[in-house]
């Protein structure tokens, strides 16, 4: 089973932080996920809210901040307020972290209350660092997935679903991601059931599962045969998994 580290080790540290990318590295990891913003002038940022507030010592939108504004925040979290690897880091700076493993990251491309036009530049940063074969890129927003398609169909990506709503219009997800044309269904544990990852086996795709978090789902999981879980504690998971 691949065990990405949610938001980095996510559990002990900072989200999406380069300190919370660092030490899950330390781990024995599949992967990293994280989401990107774009800044107001332009940068790819990591960061999961629009609002900066709930993570960060500051208020307001990433889009209306630019970089160095950004990185001014101080992180929320009072134990690592002062730590200089806590600040709102840029995708550009996850990349270098990771550039000489083979640690495949996660793209969760932020677009579903602003949309502002990251397909590209991801893309872009993706070419630059020879990370195509080591990236998935995933979205609420299927749109934002078509477009990434139209521009790169060479890649793999994820369609994220969070409730049955995000998949109405077809009579399961597994038919609503086969017709988007994905390479994975990212979707919530309380979505999951076994028969599903049957029938998305059945169909090529793989599920990716999140945000698995308690022995009990973990152990859930491995039974279910899922191809991989979002982890705050992918620690707890390889612990898991290694009693199974």
């Amino acid at each position: 089973m691949k065990v990405f580290a949610h938001r980095g080790a996510s559990g002990d540290y900072p989200e999406n932080t380069i300190l919370a990318f660092d030490k899950a590295l330390e781990l024995d990891i599949y992967g990293l996920e994280l989401d990107v913003h774009k800044s107001k002038d332009g940068h790819l940022v990591v960061i999961h809210d629009e609002d900066i507030q709930r993570t960060f010592k500051g208020k307001g939108l990433v889009a209306d901040y630019t970089l160095a504004e950004l990185k001014k925040f101080n992180c929320r979290k009072f134990e690592f307020i002062e730590n200089l690897n806590c600040k709102i880091p840029t995708l550009r700076e996850v990349f270098e972290l990771i550039k000489n493993t083979d640690i495949t990251l996660n793209i969760e491309a932020k677009t579903d209350l602003i949309h502002s036009d990251l397909e590209q530049d991801i893309l872009d940063l993706i070419k630059e660092y020879n990370f195509e074969e080591k990236t998935l890129i995933s979205s609420f927003n299927h749109e934002c997935i078509k477009i990434f398609k139209n521009l790169n169909n060479n890649l793999k990506y994820g369609a994220l679903y969070g409730c049955k709503n995000d998949y109405a219009s077809e009579s399961n997800v597994v038919e609503h991601a086969r017709k988007l044309g994905v390479y994975s269904i990212n979707i919530s544990k309380d979505l999951i059931t076994k028969e599903m990852v049957d029938l998305a086996h059945e169909n090529g795709l793989k599920i990716f599962v999140y945000t698995v978090n308690t022995p009990i789902i973990m152990r859930k999981m491995i039974e279910f045969n899922v191809d991989g879980v979002f982890s705050d504690y992918p620690d707890l998971m390889n612990e898991i998994i290694k009693e199974n």
